[in-house]
């Protein structure tokens, strides 16, 4: 995955909203009047911008365990950007830390309210003490459960659900704990995984794209592999101009990390084309260059293990994660012939991945689920993990976009393809999404 949630992080603090400050309305006044009287609800008014009327920093207590009316709370900073109380209301569901206000590609395209929140236990959203075992997507979902009870007496309208990999997990583990709170759901890029070393990959990377790009990928991978002692100085040197450390790795073993990730980071971002994979060994700087616009490098520095630990551990508990398959790499591996991500735990933790949780996810999504839209692109290793519907059990369909990566959106797909987006979201959400446009 490399990156998926860096990439999507900053992607969202670049497209944030600047906003500009609109005339105040009584409508605006209304919904600060409002929050105003929740309980356990504090807020600061800032400023709207080209779409919304105003914009609301929200910190929302939440209790730690739902499940116990004396649990210990954290408070969990929420968005709130309004537009019109006739329009429909996206929950926006970012898996990781949230910087800023945003403005979600699917409340864009239908001119609706949104609800941007940060998950539990990453950013701001944490209580003082972890206690890792109430990281599970039940208190996650709990979570957005009760912010939709706390907005929905003032945006009475449709809600529509949204986020983008981890977030479109999250999406759906929702609506599985609570399928009446939402009307329709788009789920961006999201595995459903079975297992901590989801084996649906090894067979994606055997049969993307083409035979000789996998090849030169893989004759790339044994080029660092084999040349390793002349490139490790530039791969140290590459940390320390990027502010990288690999104190939890080691530099070696990061090193080999990072060439295993390769792969995954290549066909999930598709930053770069086949063309431009190095072919045999030359300058270092090329080599190590090449491999950081990949995006293979930082996924293993401590910074990024610290930042995203809570995913970690949720993606070794619940939610699938991924392993490499070092079959053509035998005798080039001294830290790597066995890779596993256990490295990323907290310390003190050891845990054991459950799929019970997950086939049950599935088994709603397949039977039960309506008014899902899955979004994925054709060469994401996380298509390869993709939910796969049965015919007629529900009205929710798939759209895969071919050659598309893990920035596959609704705008990637043209023609017939984005009507039927378009065309279902209308019928959904009784709304006309040209209107708006």
């Amino acid at each position: 995955m490399t990156n998926a949630f860096k990439y999507t992080l900053i992607t969202f603090i670049f497209i944030f909203s600047n906003c500009t400050q609109k005339n105040n309305t009584d409508e605006n006044y209304l919904i600060a009047e409002k929050l105003s009287q929740i309980k356990g609800v504090s807020f600061i008014t800032e400023k709207g911008d080209s779409i919304y009327k105003q914009c609301f920093k929200l910190e929302v207590e939440q209790p730690v365990n739902h499940n116990d009316t004396n649990s210990v709370t954290f408070k969990q900073t929420v968005y709130l950007s309004h537009l019109d109380l006739s329009r429909p209301t996206v929950l926006f569901i970012n898996g990781y830390s949230i910087r800023a206000s945003y403005i979600s590609e699917i409340a864009n395209l239908i001119g609706a309210n949104q609800v941007y929140i940060e998950h539990r236990y990453f950013g701001n959203s944490s209580p003082k003490k972890i206690n890792w075992k109430y990281l599970n997507i039940e208190q996650a979902s709990a979570d957005y459960h009760r912010i939709i009870e706390i907005l929905k007496p003032i945006y009475k309208g449709k809600w529509l659900s949204s986020g983008i990999s981890k977030g479109g997990q999250t999406t759906m583990y929702h609506r599985f704990y609570y399928p009446k709170d939402i009307d329709v759901s788009i789920p961006y890029v999201a595995p459903l995984n079975f297992s901590a070393q989801e084996k649906r990959l090894i067979s994606f990377f055997d049969n993307v794209g083409s035979k000789e790009c996998r090849d030169k990928i893989k004759n790339f991978q044994k080029i660092l592999l084999q040349n390793k002692e002349k490139i490790l100085p530039e791969f140290e040197k590459n940390a320390t101009n990027k502010n990288y450390t690999f104190n939890i790795l080691g530099l070696e073993k990061a090193f080999e990390y990072s060439v295993l990730e390769y792969e995954f980071a290549f066909w999930q971002w598709q930053f770069c084309s086949c063309n431009n994979i190095p072919t045999k060994f030359e300058n270092p700087e090329k080599l190590i260059t090449h491999m950081e616009n990949v995006d293979a490098i930082s996924f293993f520095s401590d910074e990024s293990i610290k930042t995203y630990q809570p995913f970690f551990y949720q993606a070794l508990t619940e939610i699938g994660f991924y392993s490499y398959n070092t079959s053509n790499f035998k005798g080039l591996l001294k830290y790597a012939n066995n890779p596993d991500f256990n490295f990323t735990l907290p310390e003190g933790i050891s845990v054991n991945f459950n799929d019970t949780l997950m086939h049950s996810v599935n088994k709603y999504l397949q039977k039960n689920a309506n008014n899902f839209i899955y979004i994925y692109g054709e060469n994401d290793p996380w298509s390869a993990p993709a939910v796969e519907l049965i015919e007629e059990k529900t009205n929710s369909f798939k759209m895969i976009k071919k050659g598309g990566s893990h920035r596959t959106r609704i705008s990637s797909f043209e023609n017939q393809e984005k009507n039927r987006i378009i065309d279902s979201l209308n019928k959904w959400l009784n709304i006309d999404i040209a209107k708006f446009n």
